[in-house]
């Protein structure tokens, strides 16, 4: 896989639900860039409106073009930290995601939040390679 056209879908934040299953839209609020904000907005009746309802912005935490993008989402008495890294190695990539849950109340995000995003990471891993795939056939031609 070609780590420049995963990278150029992976940064792409406000379509990542066309790769995310649990958004429905992404807002940016400035150019992205490590300090920006913007609002997720998941997917889902019940978790969607109480997110759109309770949550604050998101922010860039990390932004290292082609290779890392972390987001820290706060949460009831704490924050998620959403990240992903590529790392090429041998004409291969690797992505890796990672979550970090932080406050009193981990464990019952856990079970709101983060066990889709770990249980849905095959999905969104499928999702990037067909998009990734698509941008670089189509850089290509």
């Amino acid at each position: 896989m070609d780590t420049g056209a995963l990278w150029d879908v992976l940064a792409d934040i406000e379509n990542w639900p066309g790769w995310d299953p649990d958004l429905a839209r992404v807002e940016l609020r400035e150019p992205i860039a490590t300090g920006s904000r913007g609002f997720f907005h998941p997917t889902g009746r019940v978790r969607g409106r109480g997110h759109s309802l309770l949550a604050d912005d998101f922010t860039v935490l990390a932004w290292t073009p082609g290779s890392e993008i972390t987001v820290r989402q706060p949460v009831p008495l704490g924050h998620m930290d959403l990240g992903f890294t590529l790392a090429a190695d041998d004409g291969n990539t690797e992505l890796t995601q990672h979550i970090t849950l932080t406050g009193p109340l981990r464990a019952v995000m856990v079970r709101i939040i983060a066990g889709d995003v770990v249980r849905h990471f095959d999905r969104k891993c499928l999702a990037l390679l067909r998009l990734a795939t698509a941008k670089a056939g189509h850089h290509a031609q």
